[in-house]
């Protein structure tokens, strides 16, 4: 049975991309995993931009193996996470009663009818999660604050002369680590007992003595064979600085992300050009299917950055494609090498993006 269900649009300058972000910063907290993430931007490729206007129906019909292909997961994994989307209230299933699910359109692009999964639930509570991301990060942000609080405190009580004063902090916060509390009215109460040892137990608090500087002075470094290699090393590296566009990283990405990332192309109604968001969410995407976890991504991210961690995962899934001294038997442990190779070193990853240009278009790199 098919169920015309409409919904009143996103709220004023919020993008369906925008509303996948905030579904992945809320991922705990809503019970969702990483692969309910990965099949709901799966989905947002499926719809069209017009399906999130107001009064319109978003929904899509793609079989069940057919999500499965797209995702790179069996079957009964789909069924798993669709049926945690809808326990949550994202989705609603409207299929009819054997599995089968189909769709009509208009000659203008509307959907008239629509058996399979519905989007109006998520985007009927997009306000909701938007506001609840906002709580969030205040929380988060009131939490980092009292935590430096706690520290400061913790630091006082250390520098007493009085032994009892950290004997009583420990009897009330016994590791003292304010790092590892996370709900912020524990810790509240926690600063308000350490204030109350900082006062009970009076004493010259955080006074340092200035020392003077030591009279040996450090002997500039004046070994010229020393410099001139130092130099050659930095000239090298700048001179090894590659320039690379989004349609070049297109065209080197291994037939998959290529795929995710024309996706996401074709997703953009305002501009279908490439572009670096496109082929970042579509890395992400590629890694996701590949079995690495959101919090390994997300970790890379940080550590190197959003394009720069999405040019290891480009050059680690093409590589195992090749059948050359390149190869690479697991993408996912060639990324994590590159991640933390490039984090130590920016110039192996131009390295490799150099070679792997010289190997896909001929030496057409620059």
């Amino acid at each position: 049975m098919s169920t015309a269900l409409t919904h009143t649009g996103l709220p004023d300058g919020v993008t369906p991309y925008d509303l996948i972000d905030v579904l992945e910063k809320l991922r705990p907290r809503l019970g969702l995993r990483d692969e309910d993430i990965a099949y709901l931007r799966c989905a947002f490729r499926l719809v069209r931009a017009e399906d999130f206007l107001p009064g319109r129906i978003c929904a899509f019909w793609e079989r069940v193996a057919g999500l499965a292909d797209r995702l790179g997961v069996n079957v009964r994994r789909i069924t798993r996470i669709e049926t945690r989307l809808e326990g949550c209230g994202l989705i609603q299933r409207t299929g009819a009663t054997n599995g089968r699910r189909f769709g009509r359109r208009a000659e203008d692009g509307r959907i008239l009818s629509a058996g399979g999964i519905n989007l109006a639930p998520l985007i009927e509570r997009a306000g909701e999660l938007l506001t609840h991301l906002r709580c969030v990060a205040n929380d988060t942000e009131r939490l980092k604050r009292d935590r430096q609080r706690a520290n400061d405190l913790i630091r006082q009580i250390r520098s007493l002369p009085v032994s009892d004063a950290l004997a009583a902090a420990r009897a009330i916060f016994p590791r003292l680590r304010p790092s590892e509390v996370q709900d912020n009215e524990k810790l509240a109460a926690i600063i308000d007992a350490v204030e109350a040892i900082v006062t009970d137990f009076p004493g010259d608090i955080g006074q340092t003595v200035v020392t003077a500087p030591s009279d040996t002075s450090v002997r500039p470094d004046t070994n010229r064979e020393r410099k001139i290699k130092t130099c050659s090393a930095a000239n090298a590296i700048k001179s090894r600085e590659l320039h690379i566009t989004p349609v070049q990283v297109r065209d080197l990405a291994s037939v998959e992300l290529r795929e995710a990332i024309e996706l996401y192309q074709e997703a953009n109604e305002e501009d279908r050009t490439p572009s670096w968001r496109c082929f970042v969410l579509a890395a992400r995407d590629r890694a996701m299917m590949l079995g690495l976890s959101g919090a390994d991504w997300d970790n890379a991210r940080d550590r190197l950055g959003k394009i720069r961690v999405a040019l290891c995962l480009l050059i680690a899934d093409r590589n195992a494609t090749r059948d050359d001294r390149f190869k690479v038997r697991d993408t996912i442990a060639a990324f994590v090498g590159l991640v933390r190779k490039s984090s130590r070193d920016q110039e192996v990853l131009q390295t490799l993006l150099i070679e792997l240009m010289h190997f896909a278009f001929g030496g057409a790199a620059s």
